[in-house]
């Protein structure tokens, strides 16, 4: 914490109630919901049939009113979702570190400790002399996890006032572009509470303890929303490690996430007039997923997915100039190879980090692709917000569920597939 910045105490963490944050963030989304059927009803039969029917000056004047009015409903839903994701989070950031802090007095009262209404441990004056130096370090650890529980509490509480902050604009006086601009801001802070629930440079000990302490399903919410940052702990055991980043699939979904977000401006990447799919295929390599060539020089054809040897300015005949299959750099290509060679679809719902998703237009389009635009799963927030990673243009960490409906905008209707690959050759 900033000096001079205000901590959540020991007694408000202890009685806080968090289900009265999700209660109010789901309120809050039913709010953007609103917003954003209210501009598509404007358009729909407002905006729209004005073009037709009414199409001298004062018609347009009619229309650009109505048009504003929308706008207007698009920007309130736009910044209302990032402050619906930042106080959802929050509560679950506030359950795990409350539980941090049942943990903590837990192991405190255990060893015949005191835990008074500030949160002090005190050894009481009644302990013998040989128990009495055992006890100072009982009396030191449980503190450092009460005190890690507190400043964890207080950081989750900052992002959110941070995330609230940036979305507390009139929706008049900000464009669209500006309005996104901020719900991303809320949704990185929202982010940023579970990052700071993790005990970083404490002591393995310290480590497996704060892990066992956690209930299962509060364990699940940090493997999906902080996926990196949790296997990059000292303490975890193995078989949580392995969990993480051997998922079965034939590659390392930690890895494929560290990637994504280190490159997702890195345009020495770009060697196509579009590189989402091929960031995506850059990822999976990262993470160890092999590449499938035929065995006959690398043939490019539609079931294999990697580079060719001619791409290296090895003469090959047939295929000089021809560096990469369709399926490494094409997204709709690709996410048919993937579900050809042993891939699966999820629901959102089930959506994990490493996975790839696919934004596909709901209707048929002039380009003629199924599927338009390729990113990385990089973490699902606690609420089930599905969190991308994607490349051109490079951004970390964007919430489908609250960027869909900005997408639609520009984009018309659209579908989300969630692809699982697996390597099965």
């Amino acid at each position: 914490m900033t000096p001079g910045e205000v901590m959540v105490t020991f007694a408000e963490l202890r009685d806080a109630r968090p289900n009265l944050w999700e209660s109010a963030a789901d309120d809050i989304l039913d709010v953007s919901k609103q917003a954003e059927r209210t501009a598509d009803n404007i358009h729909a039969n407002g905006v729209d049939p004005l073009v037709d029917h009414w199409p001298d000056h004062t018609g347009t004047l009619a229309r650009d009113s109505l048009t504003s009015c929308a706008n207007r409903m698009v920007n309130a839903g736009i910044l209302a979702r990032g402050v619906a994701t930042a106080l959802d989070t929050l509560e679950d950031a506030i359950g795990v570190a409350q539980r941090m802090l049942v943990s903590a007095t837990t192991f405190a009262t255990s060893r015949n400790l005191t835990v008074d209404e500030n949160g002090t441990v005190a050894v009481p004056d009644d302990t013998s002399a040989e128990d009495y130096y055992r006890a100072i370090l009982w009396r030191d650890e449980a503190q450092s996890m009460i005190d890690d529980a507190v400043e964890a509490a207080s950081q989750a509480d900052r992002s959110c006032l941070d995330a609230i902050t940036a979305c507390s604009v009139d929706p008049d006086s900000v464009s669209s572009d500006t309005a996104r601009e901020k719900q991303a801001q809320a949704v990185q802070a929202a982010l940023k509470e579970m990052r700071n629930l993790l005990p970083d440079g404490q002591p393995p000990e310290e480590v497996r303890r704060w892990w066992a302490g956690l209930t299962p399903e509060q364990q699940l919410q940090l493997e999906r929303a902080v996926p990196v940052e949790l296997a990059d702990l000292d303490g975890l055991s193995k078989d949580v490690k392995r969990e993480l980043t051997d998922s079965g699939r034939g590659y390392n979904p930690v890895e494929t996430v560290r990637f994504a977000i280190a490159n997702a401006e890195n345009d020495e990447l770009d060697i196509f007039g579009n590189n989402c799919a091929n960031f995506v295929s850059h990822s999976l390599d990262a993470g160890g997923l092999g590449e499938k060539m035929d065995a006959w020089a690398g043939t490019l054809d539609d079931d294999n997915w990697g580079r060719s040897a001619a791409g290296e300015g090895d003469w090959i005949p047939g295929l000089e100039g021809k560096t990469h299959t369709k399926s490494w750099f094409n997204s709709d290509a690709q996410r048919e190879f993937f579900l050809s060679n042993g891939g699966q679809t999820v629901g959102l719902d089930q959506a994990m980090p490493g996975d790839v998703v696919y934004f596909n237009y709901a209707q048929p389009h002039e380009s003629g692709d199924f599927s338009h635009h390729a990113a990385v799963v990089t973490g699902v927030l606690p609420d089930g917000q599905v969190l991308y990673t994607q490349h051109t243009p490079g951004a970390a960490n964007y919430s489908v569920q609250d960027r869909l409906p900005m997408i639609e905008q520009g984009e018309g209707a659209q579908t989300i597939t969630i692809v699982r690959p697996k390597e099965t050759w």
